[in-house]
């Protein structure tokens, strides 16, 4: 191979073959694929503990609400009422969601 770098001077004899055993030793090596196989996640959230830590928002909201009543038409009592209701009815709810990577699982208790 007669090859001239670009300022006009020849290369070493063995100055391509160092750089193809070199890229030879560096070569990609094929390795095989393994199957894949989904994650699957399992998620717990005890509704108590839930209730616990927004407790302190809820009181605020209450704080709110009971010095507006009349404009927003809604009653204190009513409200706290409802937010129980909610939370009690999503008690035991199971939420399954699959997707090609992973699976997961919730459930609330």
């Amino acid at each position: 191979m007669d090859l001239e770098r670009p300022d006009g001077k020849r290369p070493r004899a063995g100055h391509y073959e160092a750089m193809r055993q070199r890229a030879e030793r560096l070569a990609w090596r094929i390795i095989p694929a393994r199957p894949f196989e989904p994650r699957e996640v399992r998620l717990w959230f005890p509704l108590t503990l839930v209730m616990v830590l927004l407790s302190p928002l809820l009181l605020l909201a209450m704080g709110i609400v009971v010095f507006l009543p009349r404009p927003l038409g809604v009653n204190p009592a009513y409200l706290v009422l409802a937010v129980g209701r909610i939370l009690s009815a999503i008690s035991g709810s199971q939420v399954d969601v699959e997707s090609p990577r992973a699976k997961v699982h919730i459930k609330l208790f």
